[in-house]
């Protein structure tokens, strides 16, 4: 295990919320028309727990004249499998290809099974050895969350495709360009954009209405990101978690709250705070009504905390 994922793996066993029941290994996916041939699968605002099976992230597709392009694979094999049954409601057309936009597991442990489902599967290249390294350790994570039933079958796929420029594809007369940006909210995350709707599927370089996660993040990358993204010139934007963006108010909010992050841990480094003293920091207003703020804030500043510690004493 590598020290960043022996960290992170702490991290959220330390602060995740306990599980109160059990699913029934069904995610009821049901797509929504957001425009003409672009569909949104909500997830919940709340956490990871063995009732939801992970199914917190928001994923989606795009259907061409020819073919169907994924935005992420969701949490495990099941959820992928549903996932495809979902959009065959909506069309029969093959899905050719699977975007990707990071290596988190609830947007990609169902790879596996859009690969067996003979779709490209697109990451970005940054990600690779980190995917390959942490992803059977959060496998397992993923497990004690949520249950054997949820992951049963789900496999770490790996992409066949790894990018690091924008690409352009065309899934009948339909232009659907993949944008890459580095060392934001990971080293590498891909957003996705329709050209014809003018639709942006952000990942998690956006959270609306609920706390950022950053075990992988560089903020002062991120910020700038955010600045790229409301340049953009989407009419609508799907965030990785939260409901939809229509304009720029909530990206200026999540700017607001990831400088807050960095400000807390930083001055507590300053001031030679502990880790337990730090997290005992009152969450202002409006920042204490995001949507699983107070496992997040514990997650983020850890992770943020011994990330800025080890820089500043060489551990």
């Amino acid at each position: 295990m590598t020290r960043s994922a022996l960290v992170l793996f702490l991290v959220s066993v330390i602060f995740w919320p306990p599980n109160a029941g059990a699913g029934d290994g069904s995610y009821s996916l049901t797509p929504q028309k957001i425009d003409d041939g672009v569909y949104v699968l909500w997830g919940r605002q709340e956490p990871t727990t063995r009732e939801n099976g992970g199914n917190i992230v928001n994923t989606g597709f795009i259907v061409g004249t020819n073919s169907v392009l994924v935005v992420d694979t969701g949490p495990t094999q099941q959820y992928a499998d549903q996932m495809i049954s979902a959009i065959r409601t909506i069309t029969k057309l093959p899905v050719h290809t699977a975007v990707v936009t990071h290596h988190h597991p609830d947007h990609s442990f169902g790879i596996q099974h859009f690969k067996k489902n003979n779709a490209a599967i697109y990451m970005h290249r940054n990600l690779k050895t980190l995917f390959a390294n942490e992803g059977p350790i959060l496998l397992e994570l993923l497990e004690s969350l949520i249950g054997k039933t949820w992951v049963s079958g789900t496999k770490i796929g790996e992409p066949n495709h790894l990018i690091e420029t924008e690409q352009t594809i065309d899934i009948g007369d339909r232009i659907v360009k993949i944008l890459p940006l580095i060392n934001g909210h990971t080293p590498g995350d891909l957003l996705v954009y329709d050209q014809k709707t003018q639709i942006l599927f952000a990942g998690d370089l956006v959270f609306h209405e609920r706390a950022a996660s950053v075990p992988h993040a560089n903020i002062s990358v991120w910020l700038n990101h955010l600045d790229t993204i409301r340049e953009l010139g989407w009419r609508k934007l799907v965030p990785g978690h939260g409901p939809m963006v229509t304009d720029q108010t909530p990206i200026e909010e999540l700017k607001a709250y990831l400088t807050f992050l960095e400000k807390i841990a930083t001055e507590s480094i300053q001031r030679g705070d502990t880790l337990a003293e730090v997290l005992q920091t009152t969450i202002p207003t409006p920042f204490d009504k995001l949507a699983t703020i107070q496992s997040e804030f514990q997650r983020s500043i850890t992770s943020l905390f011994r990330k800025l510690e080890s820089e500043a004493f060489g551990n």
